[in-house]
């Protein structure tokens, strides 16, 4: 599809930016968790102490994976309610995330101490966690936690916003831009103005780009024709659909025919077919 105000959506960047930050979350709850439990190990080691070898790996990497599955809980929590500017507007936001660090508090220790309990069961151990004990113990490290990811959340969110301003002014600097889904895997904003030619390539559509790329979409030439023809893109064979602003010069081919000399090396077919391509691109000033 083509566009001439934007790139993608704010709610489409804002998921991206969510997911690299998760997936930076992830990271990084993972590598401090094993460094606590490797630094747990080596204290208790050196104390002399008895402990189960899997205890420390256990209680740390328990507590880390439902803190990990929470974080779409507290950018959900962010969605209902951001912070405000007024009064008022903190006073809701307060509302809404002061009972949210309860659930997250709930959740989090139930979730890893009834993952522990399992843990220890399929091993023929015994947790000695208590779920009242923990709870208490537990809920202002939840807060800070929780208040942690909130902010982080919130700062992805102006990020997204700033890129989406970022991808609106380069909209707005080249033009309008046609998505094209090179081999149905990957997306190519191309800018209208950048596309040379395209050509018919049995079920897919060959992109002809100013610098040299030829991706390939599974399309038909007849919805491309349909998407550039506005801007003004010549059907000058049942192959062919150039953009007359990248005819470089035309030779005759014989027999009413001609062959099209594009920028980039490019060269395409004008049928006889197609007389009012032809009378466009002889009686306009586009072809030097």
């Amino acid at each position: 599809m083509t566009s001439g105000a934007e790139f993608g959506t704010i709610g489409g960047r804002r998921r991206h930016v969510f997911l690299m930050l998760w997936c930076a979350l992830s990271v990084f709850y993972l590598i401090n968790t094993t460094i606590n439990a490797i630094s747990q190990t080596t204290e208790l080691t050196r104390m002399r102490v008895h402990f189960d070898p899997i205890q420390p790996y256990v209680s740390e990497y328990s507590s880390a994976v439902f803190t990990i599955a929470l974080v779409p809980f507290v950018a959900w929590m962010l969605k209902l309610a951001r912070p405000g500017h007024a009064l008022r507007g903190w006073l809701r936001f307060l509302a809404v995330h002061m009972p949210a660090t309860g659930v997250y508090c709930l959740v989090h220790v139930g979730g890893f101490w009834s993952l522990r309990k399992l843990v220890f069961l399929t091993f023929g151990g015994h947790y000695a966690g208590k779920l009242d004990l923990d709870l208490a113990y537990e809920y202002p490290k939840d807060l800070r936690g929780y208040a942690f990811v909130l902010a982080l959340t919130w700062a992805a969110g102006q990020f997204a916003q700033m890129w989406k301003r970022a991808d609106a002014a380069k909209a707005g600097r080249l033009g309008p831009v046609l998505d094209i889904y090179d081999g149905g895997s990957r997306l190519i904003r191309a800018p209208v103005t950048d596309i040379v030619a395209t050509r018919s390539a049995g079920n897919y559509v060959e992109f002809h780009l100013a610098d040299g790329r030829k991706p390939l979409m599974r399309t038909t030439l007849a919805g491309v024709e349909e998407q550039l023809k506005p801007h003004g893109f010549l059907r000058t064979h049942r192959s062919w659909l150039v953009n007359p602003l990248r005819v470089r010069g035309m030779t005759a081919a014989g027999s009413g025919d001609w062959t099209i000399e594009l920028e980039s090396g490019v060269e395409a077919l004008l049928s006889r077919r197609f007389p009012q391509a032809l009378s466009a691109l002889r009686s306009s000033e586009l072809v030097v």
